[in-house]
């Protein structure tokens, strides 16, 4: 990837990004005043009258074409709205309309994290999709799929009049071109491979603010786009270069649009359907332009198989190096795996993505739920010990204590389960999405809305967060309650509601312990456990019909649920974060990279269909030789044929994080790797901060 750069036009629109702290830094940064008030008048004049279905394709239609651009002479893909916040004038508007006619409340759930069906996209284009959807309204049809199918296609021409309106945008900035290509795009499929990564952001940017699917993701786009790619090139009318400043550009409007704090997801490698190994020029090329833009958004991953290029790999590992945070790279064979046990088929089960930050979906066929919700594993270890100490409950050991735990944790996940599927009916009822029913599949076929069973693939996700600190307290309170019997819960108990305070003698031998992360069978083996164990006491309870899919990602709610927590017995003190994934917690891989990855791979990984990843730092001034990067490539390589699921490197070395603290305008672009997502290290609150720098910092 020597060859590509990134051009002058392109470092103005990454600066232009950067220094609009607004956009960069808040987690709403403005909103779409003309859009909310055409949306909540047409609910007003014309919703009384229609049905439901009806109503929210009217909805993505009028929201749609009321939507204002943001247009930018140097962009190559244009489309991003123009946020702002309402005047006073326009928030009395909107308050006066929906205190005459409210728009009803959405009934809840996970309406994001989508990846729609780009290749029928490019295939069809919105023509296409217009005779697609006409093709299905027979004179016959009942009256529900015909309401279903006439609001397809409002919302579709909601899409025709965004896109027409930026040719406009486009045409008013004296950019010809661009408003030739979005005239066409308007009706017609794209020809080129500019043009199909246009049509891209276009899908998402009305997926994402027509509906209010917010993580709209690129998907696989060394797969999608790579037809494109070779024609143009083998034509004279595309460079390795010019695909390179488009790629740029999408990542730099993907930015634009995604709240501080979120993530967007690219996917690149992996296998097809008859198990060729995917590499070509984008693999590289969407991984370099994440690389040189050195933007938060979006995170980009690789899909490992055994057999994949050893070239391809070591760039990855050179890639890590340069501290951005990426690629990811993911466990093909094992997710595919995963997803045949929930229910997909194997040749869906090889086109998957990463939702956005590790939870996984088939693409363009799925309604998955991600994070719902996250569970507090420590607190309910900690409700048990309360439980044993006033007498309620009893353990004599390790066992009946896991029971315990097992029971308290059931508990939480019985009434979520019992909510998220009230919530499921509901949106059948009061959910409705016609545009998305139109990029996923079977929807169309059926005749049924996105919302009402018209997926291929229905479930719901959660995630089980401090699984590395409820088995490091399980080993302390075996050894200290049970075996050693120097300790009762009581006491115990007593220590952690003083936060250990006058008691740091007993914290440091708890310190001292043997921790999860270090390829010690006595405290991995109860990791191992748990880890299992959660993914059965899951399983036991079905949304929809469909099992509950359990997850151990943690996004940023280790810092927010550890916050909330009071010490806890395997050395944590109140309120700070727990671990963040699937590896020890922070600090307590003290034997080195190998020993932490080999204790996290003792334990089956494809029981986690929502996702799960293992975190791990270096010091980027460990790396000065090949062999160096060899090494790093082998680590990973290690944990991918050892059936890990995930794994993310962070290289920042803590002096640098520090320094961030007291100078946070030198580093307004330092990104590390959180926990499945990445952000900038200076948007991050103090007590996450401090999570990210008290990781253990591994050399060779």
């Amino acid at each position: 990837m020597e060859n590509v750069k990134l051009s002058s036009d392109v470092k103005y629109l990454v600066d232009r990004y950067l220094k609009d702290d607004v956009k960069r830094n808040n987690w709403r940064f403005g909103m779409l005043p003309e859009k909310d008030l055409a949306s909540a008048k047409a609910w007003l004049d014309s919703g009384k009258d229609l049905s439901w279905q009806e109503w929210k394709g009217l909805l993505c239609k009028v929201g749609l074409s009321a939507m204002p651009i943001d247009v930018d002479e140097k962009e190559l893909i244009v489309g991003c709205p123009l946020f702002r916040s309402p005047s006073e004038e326009e928030k009395s508007e909107l308050e006066k309309i929906e205190k005459e006619s409210p728009i009803p409340p959405f009934p809840g759930g996970d309406p994001g994290h989508i990846h729609p069906d780009f290749n029928k996209i490019f295939k069809l284009g919105l023509n296409g999709f217009d005779k697609l959807v006409k093709s299905y309204i027979k004179p016959d049809l009942d009256k529900e799929k015909r309401e279903f199918y006439n609001s397809c296609l409002n919302a579709l021409a909601g899409v025709r009049e965004y896109i027409l309106n930026t040719a406009k945008a486009c045409e008013a900035k004296g950019m010809s071109d661009m408003a030739s290509m979005c005239k066409r795009l308007a009706a017609e499929p794209p020809a080129t491979f500019h043009e199909a990564v246009q049509l891209m952001f276009f899908i998402i940017v009305t997926l994402w603010f027509g509906e209010g699917h917010t993580l709209t993701n690129p998907g696989r786009m060394d797969q999608t786009l790579i037809s494109f790619y070779k024609n143009d090139i083998k034509a004279g009318i595309l460079t390795e270069q010019k695909a390179f400043d488009i790629i740029c550009n999408l990542y730099i409007q993907l930015n634009n649009i995604c709240e501080a704090g979120l993530a967007i997801s690219v996917i690149v490698g992996g296998r097809d359907k008859d198990l060729n190994i995917i590499t070509n020029d984008l693999t590289y090329l969407c991984v370099e332009a994440r690389i040189q833009t050195s933007l938060v958004y979006p995170t980009v991953g690789i899909a490992w198989s055994e057999g994949m290029s050893d070239d391809l790999m070591l760039y990855a590992a050179k890639s890590m190096v340069k501290g951005v945070g990426c690629p990811a790279v993911f466990n093909d064979h094992i997710i595919s795996l995963a997803l045949q046990e929930a229910g997909v088929s194997k040749e869906d089960s090889l086109y998957w993505m990463n939702s956005t930050c590790v939870e996984l979906k088939p693409v363009a066929c799925s309604n998955i739920w991600v994070a719902s919700p996250y569970f507090n594993c420590s607190q309910k270890l900690l409700d048990v010990m309360k439980d044993i100490e006033e007498g309620k409950s009893k353990a004599e050991n390790l066992d009946e204590l896991n029971d315990l735990l097992d029971a308290k944790l059931r508990e939480d996940v019985s009434l979520a389960a019992k909510e998220n599927d009230r919530i499921w009916e509901e949106r059948k009822v009061k959910g409705r999405f016609p545009l998305l029913s139109c990029f996923i599949d079977d929807c169309l076929e059926k005749g049924l809305d996105y919302d009402n069973g018209g997926a291929r693939y229905n479930w719901v996700e959660n995630s089980f967060v401090g699984l590395a600190n409820i088995s490091d307290a399980l080993y302390v309170i075996d050894r200290l309650v049970f075996k050693e019997k120097r300790y009762t819960f009581a006491e115990i108990n007593h220590i952690l509601e003083k936060n250990f305070g006058g008691y740091e003698e007993f914290l440091a031998e708890v310190k001292s312990m043997p921790k999860y992360g270090n390829d010690l069978d006595e405290v991995d083996q109860i990791a191992k456990h748990w880890f299992t164990r959660v993914g059965e006491i899951s399983r036991s309870y079905k949304i929809g019909g469909h099992p509950y899919e359990p997850g151990t990602f943690c996004w940023i709610q280790h810092e927010w649920l550890g916050r909330l927590t009071g010490a806890t017995i395997d050395g944590r003190m109140a309120g700070s974060a727990f671990a963040d994934g699937s590896g020890s917690a922070q600090g307590r891989d003290v034997h080195g990279p190998t020993s932490s990855i080999l204790s996290t791979t003792k334990w089956e990984h494809k029981v986690m269909v929502g996702g799960m990843v293992q975190n791990i730092r270096f010091n980027k001034s460990t790396f000065q030789r090949e062999a160096d990067y060899k090494a790093l490539k082998d680590l990973v390589l290690t944990y991918m044929r050892r059936g890990g699921f995930e794994i993310q490197v962070n290289m920042t070395s803590k002096e640098e994080l520090l320094d961030a603290q007291i100078h946070p305008e030198n580093y307004r672009n330092l990104v590390v790797r959180v926990a499945g997502y990445s952000d900038y290290f200076t948007h991050l609150n103090p007590n996450m901060q401090a999570e990210v720098i008290s990781r253990t910092e591994h050399c060779f």
